[in-house]
């Protein structure tokens, strides 16, 4: 078990700046950097260097105000983006950037061996691969500290072969006169033919993408949210005046096609070559380093958040405080890699997880910014315009890169994401992520009650009140009630008693509701003590009217051993008064809802000038009723129209036509015409599981009792709201 000792161990020097500053000045460096300016010209390679430089000092700097504002633990990025936007969202980027980074060992490990042959070229690749695997994998797994010590005698060569490359320019007698532009000439590799601007960005950008060196260690430094800013953007400064300074060089050094051809340039022209031969080989030995020192330490902190499976042997550390799980299987991806042999088809992959890794950084800061929480105080404080310019610019600079692997790489991301989703994560250290959807909820609330429902008769979606004294009342409405919400409706119940009559609906109310949340639908609950139902309920909605999302229609429940009937129309004609719609559900107590495949849907008394006015009298919420539960339920729908006595057949049949058309009815529909005065109508329709028939606000409920008992079906009646409109 490892002790507290072991942690927190380094200071801004040994863990941040040192890795961060050598990892970027790696193989491009050495190998590359003529090779742009030769293409770009001296003016056109310093304009890519800052684009490269300003896209990671952005997100330096947006890393650094995120670190000042929480308590960041292990993981790096990892734990950034996590604790803000949720272990989903990190964990699909940690992921990916866990991978590539530890793939990313392996190809510096080549990029060793190519230096290595060139100096000693019989010896057998794979060896030497392998040779370097194992000295790394030994740095790493011993201790962390060995490794930061080697990289100051890495750092001492760097600056050694850097000094070379100086000295050799300053011994020239005669200078080339540079090219402020280039002609982006054809390079010597045939993938690089046809060189253009963004193809020279695209192959220099990888040079600066070190920021995440010291990133990585931010659960084994002394003081994260000193270090990390501090060196961080100290090597990212000094990086930039030695890329800069060395373009400048070679511009004067050589000719552009010398530059472009010659990958050797800066070692043939070195005031000492092995020295620049040395400097290259360090470069490459301690980015390799640095990767299986950083991939292990965010693969730990993914792990301590049970997202993997054998998380626990993951998460684990030695006696040493090195995370012995991680690099073990950090390990055996290298290894993997290794003998693959051929990663570059996958190298611009690596690129793009870790410009994935920068849009979220950004992001993250761009929201927390945005919504101006009180819990965002970082004392690193930066201006909005940072991390959204920081933001755009990762974008850009992914579909640059390689448009093919941005679209990949954000796939695998939505993939990984999808597979943590399915975990139902947890994590109790708090997000900021729920603000972020409370503020887009405002926004869009906002936005929605500011538009006249009467002017927006296509949003109307049923937003319902369901009023109950007794749990029965809830459980035989249920399934109707669920029907007539899904998918996109909402539902706020209103449990009304007293005593233990109200404590059995606090008991099964949340039961209920329960069941209906599963499926995704929106529902609230809450509780009124008091004896009168009618004023309970007129109370509640008064209250839910101060709110963006009020209920629309009123849902009520009666039956033959209801008391009260007086309230209850009194209630009823208060809703219509307000513009609120009724759906007043009255069982047939013997079939309920039946198989709930059939519905008989009632008009009467359409106006004559429906079609021009687009009304249809007291029918629309009717009609919206009967399409919503036919849907839900995959049930037959039968629409019967009755004529008044002055009607014709005729005139009956031409109207449903048109109906079906304007409201555009199923095709499967089923029309049936009666007349008002046919004695026992009811017998000359179908059968129904559900019978739907609009009301007038005056009808005395017994009417409607009597109705329910002659049909033998159970009934949904509706009065609209005058909102509603079954056309649109």
């Amino acid at each position: 078990m490892a002790t507290n000792s072991n942690h927190n161990q380094f200071n801004t020097v040994q863990g941040v700046f040192v890795p961060t500053l050598l990892t970027i000045l790696g193989i491009i460096l050495f190998l590359r950097l003529p090779w742009v300016v030769g293409n770009a010209g001296v003016g056109g390679a310093i304009l890519i260097i800052l684009i490269s430089v300003s896209i990671t000092l952005l997100t330096s700097l947006s890393l650094s105000s995120v670190i000042t504002n929480i308590r960041i633990g292990f993981g790096g990025a990892f734990a950034i983006i996590s604790r803000s936007l949720g272990l989903e969202i990190g964990g699909s980027i940690g992921i990916p950037l866990y991978l590539s980074q530890a793939i990313a060992v392996a190809m510096y490990i080549f990029g060793f061996r190519e230096g290595w042959l060139w100096i000693f070229p019989d010896h057998y690749p794979l060896l030497v691969d392998l040779t370097v695997f194992l000295l790394v994998f030994g740095i790493a797994y011993t201790s962390t500290k060995l490794a930061f010590k080697i990289q100051y005698v890495i750092l001492a060569l760097i600056i050694v072969a850097i000094t070379s490359i100086v000295l050799g320019f300053l011994q020239l007698e005669n200078f080339e006169q540079p090219k402020i532009i280039g002609d982006f000439v054809q390079a010597s590799e045939g993938e690089l033919i046809g060189a253009n601007f963004w193809l020279v960005f695209a192959v220099f950008f990888p040079a600066v993408t070190g920021i995440m060196a010291g990133l990585n260690m931010s659960g084994d430094l002394k003081n994260p949210r000193k270090s990390i800013p501090k060196g961080t953007l100290l090597a990212v400064a000094i990086t930039t005046l030695i890329y800069i300074a060395l373009a400048i060089i070679a511009a004067y050094m050589g000719e552009v096609k010398e530059l472009v051809d010659n990958y050797t340039f800066f070692i043939d022209h070195a005031y000492m070559p092995a020295l620049v031969l040395a400097g290259l080989a360090g470069a490459t030995f301690s980015s390799a380093l640095t990767s299986f020192i950083g991939a292990p330490r965010v693969l730990e902190a993914i792990a301590r958040n049970n997202i993997l499976p054998f998380s626990d042997k993951l998460s684990k550390r030695n006696n040493r405080g090195e995370p012995a799980g991680a690099i073990l299987f950090t390990g055996i991806i290298v290894l993997a890699a290794l003998l693959l042999r051929e990663l570059n088809l996958i190298a611009p992959l690596i690129t793009l997880f870790f410009l994935i890794t920068y849009v979220m950084i950004n992001l993250v800061v761009l929201i927390e910014q945005s919504l101006s929480l009180p819990s965002f105080r970082p004392t690193f404080s930066i201006p909005i315009f940072i991390p959204l310019a920081g933001t755009l610019l990762c974008l850009l600079a992914m579909f640059v890169v390689s448009p093919l692997f941005s679209l990949v790489s954000i796939i695998t991301v939505f993939f990984v994401y999808a597979y943590l989703m399915r975990k139902h994560l947890n994590y109790t250290g708090g997000y900021a992520r729920s603000g972020l959807f409370t503020a887009l909820a405002k926004w869009a609330t906002e936005r929605s009650a500011s538009l006249s429902q009467h002017n927006e008769p296509r949003s109307w979606q049923p937003d319902l009140l369901v009023a109950v004294e007794q749990p029965r009342d809830l459980r035989s409405s249920f399934r109707l009630i669920y029907a007539i919400v899904h998918p996109k409706g909402s539902l706020k119940v209103l449990g009304i008693g007293t005593g233990d009559a109200l404590e059995l609906l606090k008991k099964e109310i949340p039961l209920l509701v329960s069941k209906m949340k599963r499926s995704g639908d929106s529902i609230t609950y809450s509780f009124i003590e008091s004896e009168y139902f009618d004023q309970s309920v007129q109370v509640g909605i008064q209250a839910l009217d101060a709110a963006y999302f009020k209920p629309n229609s009123v849902f009520l429940r009666i039956d033959s051993r209801t008391r009260g009937f007086d309230s209850y129309e009194l209630l009823i004609r208060k809703q219509i008064n307000a513009n609120r719609g009724v759906l007043l559900y009255i069982p047939f107590a013997q079939v309920g809802l039946g198989l709930e495949k059939s519905i008989n849907l009632w008009l009467a008394d359409i106006p004559e000038n429906w079609e021009t006015k687009r009304e249809l009298g007291n029918n629309d919420l009717a009609i919206l009723m009967g399409l919503l539960l036919e849907e839900n339920w995959d049930a037959r729908l039968n629409i019967i129209l009755e004529l008044n006595p002055e009607q014709t057949t005729g005139e009956g049949q031409i109207f449903l036509k048109r109906l079906k058309e304007s409201a555009r009815l199923p095709k499967n529909v089923g029309f049936h015409l009666v007349r008002k005065d046919t004695p026992e109508l009811w017998n000359k329709v179908p059968p129904a599981d559900l019978s739907i028939a609009s009301f007038d606000a005056d009808s005395p409920l017994t009417d409607l009792l009597v109705v329910v008992q002659n049909h033998r079906s159970s009934f949904l009646f509706t009065a609209d709201s005058g909102r509603e409109n079954a056309q649109f």
